[in-house]
């Protein structure tokens, strides 16, 4: 690479063609959607919690932390882990940290923390990253490096002496090139997370921490766009899965100077992560609406059966899956509340509420296992007309 850093140049080195504007049309319709999308309180607060930790797992993770999802989840529970291990905890835990502060802060009517990116928040955010982690983070957090560095064996960032003055100007031409002080539209903000990710790679400003510090301000950028948290991990996790992918794209960018190629490999990446999270959101809409469904159609009989029939009826079209068969054994031990209602009745019983449910068009039956009948939702569905036309 040369020394003139052409590639850093503050300039709109890109092309928002038609397959770039397609997907950017296609984030905003999924996140529209999501935004519209009621999720159960206690649903929700689950989903952010896994989401949260893959996001901060995937951006350690491409700079060689090892930590996995079972860890992560025994330290919340109240595990540490030994010491030698103890930095890649702190690592995960101060991206969380950061995720949460983010939140909080951009949540906060008060605090003006909705302010173009500066190099104030640049440091900030890179403190974040970098606290407590020891020797193993060789860099000093929230200060920009004093030496001259190579990433890779390859690329060598500009040198130290010039760092301050790039970010200044990388500052100052968001501000002016993305229009966050008149107001943003959804595509300028998106592009613009982009952008800062990559040159906050290309400018390197820090020792250590620059990709962590990269995408924690991309995740700040996105929140700020309106992306629900819920979808904001999205990005780390994609460049985290196709890792290869991500540093040969990044690679491109640097050799070219042009942002096109990496925008239509980010956004794929985004679009997809925002469609698998409408599918998980969409799968609690469809359990709520089966809760609500067989609540109602249960109480149909309240006339001839008493309040524990019902309930047990109730527990077993909750709990019985509807995308596999399950035994007459699986079905006493599927779940704990199951369990409890038939431990001391007789399997006479079990078959007699079985049945029930099977007259009730709740259950299916194979041979000699059930599922539940999830698709009889498929009527609630609005259809189209040539839906209905194919019905007669």
């Amino acid at each position: 690479m040369k020394n003139t850093y052409e590639h850093i140049s503050f300039k709109p080195v890109w092309e928002i063609n038609e397959p770039v504007s397609n997907l950017l049309g296609q984030c905003y319709a999924y996140i529209q959607a999501i935004k519209k999308t009621p999720i159960r309180p206690d649903y929700l607060r689950q989903l952010l919690r896994v989401f949260l930790n893959k996001g901060a797992l995937a951006t350690t993770a491409i700079e060689g932390n090892t930590l996995s999802e079972r860890e992560l989840e025994s330290i919340q529970g109240g595990m540490d882990l030994p010491p030698s291990k103890k930095y890649l905890q702190q690592e995960v835990e101060n991206i969380l940290d950061a995720f949460n502060t983010i939140f909080e802060d951009l949540s906060n009517p008060v605090l003006e923390t909705k302010a173009a990116v500066s190099a104030g928040l640049i440091k900030n955010f890179h403190a974040m990253v970098g606290k407590d982690i020891g020797e193993a983070f060789a860099a000093t957090p929230g200060v920009f490096r004093t030496n001259n560095v190579v990433v890779g064996s390859l690329y060598r960032p500009p040198s130290f002496p010039q760092v301050e003055n790039m970010i200044e100007k990388l500052c100052t031409w968001l501000k002016t090139q993305f229009h966050y002080q008149p107001g943003q539209r959804f595509n300028e903000a998106l592009i613009q997370a982009i952008v800062t990710h990559v040159y906050i790679a290309w400018i390197h400003p820090f020792s250590d921490g620059n990709g962590r510090t990269a995408r924690l301000l991309e995740f700040y950028l996105l929140l700020r766009a309106g992306v629900p948290q819920i979808a904001s991990h999205i990005l780390s996790n994609h460049y985290n899965e196709t890792r290869t992918d991500y540093y040969r794209r990044l690679q491109e960018a640097t050799e070219t100077g042009n942002l096109t190629n990496f925008f239509l490999y980010a956004l794929v990446g985004f679009r997809d992560g925002l469609e698998g999270v409408l599918e998980v959101i969409h799968k609690n809409q469809i359990d709520l609406t089966w809760s609500n469904y067989v609540h109602d159609t249960i109480e149909s009989l309240s006339d001839e059966k008493n309040e524990k029939v019902l309930e047990r009826l109730r527990q077993l079209a909750y709990y019985i899956p509807g995308d596999k068969y399950l035994s007459f054994d699986e079905i006493k031990t599927v779940h704990p509340k199951v369990i409890r209602h038939y431990q001391k009745l007789s399997a006479m019983t079990l078959q007699r509420d079985l049945d029930i449910l099977i007259n009730l068009n709740l259950l299916t039956q194979e041979k000699k296992k059930f599922r539940t009948q999830k698709e009889t939702l498929q009527m609630f569905i609005p259809a189209s007309v040539a839906e209905i036309q194919q019905s007669y």
